[in-house]
């Protein structure tokens, strides 16, 4: 039967024999491995210094309040395409989110909004890569460097890009990755700080000298939790009867398919970082991690060919908003974001094909009541927010898949099949 799910996490199976295997020989917390991660991301982003973190969300945190202590600035500049959580993180570091709205066609932060906004009461800027595709850094420095304002990447979702041949994350003050279980480097739990700047590396390591590693008892309950996801979307069980519960989910609405089992769900107001997010990596989620990176770019080139034949085969389809690569950058396409104005209609009909795909289920946080103190108008964020539909690039989904859902979507406005 031929039915692939939406997404798969990465490094699987083997990450689960890989915990099994430390989990049972009691090797969760022994070794130096996180020291030969954070040396290894700090080479392959050209940084001086990467600092482990037990979240990416955390390692924000972190960048933000130490750069908040030396500066009389409060005011943050950044997209609210965004989880909740990363304005929470400008909050809990003591400063003042400012929402400046997103370009269109990629969701990402728009440099015009923000060269309105940047003045001598803004300390950063913090540009997202959103699904992988690299902001504009090219002008967004610039407007930093002119008004003095560190330039700040949020790189969740971007490892592995590039911009005019620099890593995403190489290129503003500081950046920061995710490890976590949905990303192409996934140790179920996990963030990475890098930077040139010493004093902030070393505010960071002192910050968290004291914190605890991530508890025995909460990896496992998370090793377990993503095993039963991923045996649910596993080509033995997908097929057969998640791809079910995926449609019938998916169909009786936004709130019950999208947001079913997202973290975004009910958004909160944090001022106060939560006391359990205070812990740090362990040796083996870093050994996790080091085993993956070694397959990075395959996947990478995996994904492009992917968004290659999304783009090409949807170029000429006016009703569909495709992302727009600048000149210079490397897109790493985590995953392929299209915008459609009756996303829900489009995302059924592709189900109903059996083609699995989700909407993106976050949110303009500039309209969200708990941050109604902070509200400032983002008509593009918000229209966006209401259009993106997200395609499959993970690794060995097929490519006679990806020109399935090429002809479905064609098919669902009656366009005639690409030439």
């Amino acid at each position: 039967m031929s039915a692939w799910p939406r997404f798969k996490f990465y490094g699987t199976p083997h990450i689960f024999f890989q915990a099994a295997r430390d989990i049972l020989g009691g090797r969760i917390h022994k070794g130096d491995d996180v020291a030969r991660l954070e040396a290894e991301i700090a080479r392959l982003t050209g940084r001086r210094h990467a600092i482990a973190t037990p979240q990416a969300r955390v390692g924000l945190y972190l960048i933000l309040k130490a750069l908040l202590a030396r500066s009389e600035r409060r005011k943050v500049v950044l997209s609210p395409y965004t989880i909740y959580d990363v304005v929470n993180m400008v909050v809990c570091a003591g400063g003042v989110p400012v929402f400046a709205d997103v370009d269109a066609r990629t969701g990402n932060l728009d440099p015009d909004q923000v060269a309105t906004l940047a003045d001598g009461d803004v300390a950063a800027v913090l540009v997202t890569h959103l699904h992988g595709i690299v902001a504009d850094l090219g002008r967004l420095a610039i407007i930093c460097e002119d008004a003095d304002i560190p330039l700040l990447e949020d790189a969740a979702q971007a490892f592995g890009g590039r911009w005019q041949g620099r890593p995403a994350g190489g290129v503003g003050h500081a950046a920061m990755f995710s490890l976590g279980r949905a990303k192409n480097i996934n140790c179920f739990y996990g963030g990475m700080v890098v930077t040139d700047d010493d004093a902030l590396a070393d505010a960071i390591r002192a910050e968290m000298a004291d914190w605890p590693d991530l508890a025995t008892p909460f990896l496992v309950k998370r090793i377990v939790h993503c095993a039963v996801i991923a045996l649910a979307v596993s080509r033995a069980v997908f097929p057969w009867a998640t791809r079910h519960i995926f449609r019938a989910l998916a169909i009786r609405g936004e709130r019950k398919g999208a947001a079913l089992f997202s973290t975004e769900r009910a958004p909160v107001l944090r001022r106060q970082l939560p006391p359990e997010w205070r812990r740090r990596l362990t040796a083996m989620q870093a050994r996790m991690a080091l085993d993956q990176l070694r397959r990075a770019e395959a996947d990478q080139i995996h994904r492009v060919r992917l968004a290659r034949l999304y783009q090409d085969g949807l170029a000429d389809l006016p009703q569909v908003g495709l992302p727009g690569s600048l000149p210079g950058a490397e897109d790493i396409f985590m995953p392929f974001s299209i915008q459609v104005a009756d996303r829900l209609a489009c995302q059924e009909h592709l189900l109903n094909a059996g083609l699995d795909v989700v909407v993106q289920h976050i949110g303009n946080c500039a309209d969200y009541p708990v941050f109604a103190p902070f509200h400032r108008d983002c008509p593009q964020a918000r229209q966006v927010a209401k259009s993106v539909l997200l395609l499959p690039t993970y690794p060995r989904y097929p490519e006679a898949e990806a020109r399935r859902i090429v002809r479905a979507i064609r098919d669902f406005f009656k366009a005639p099949p690409e030439s």
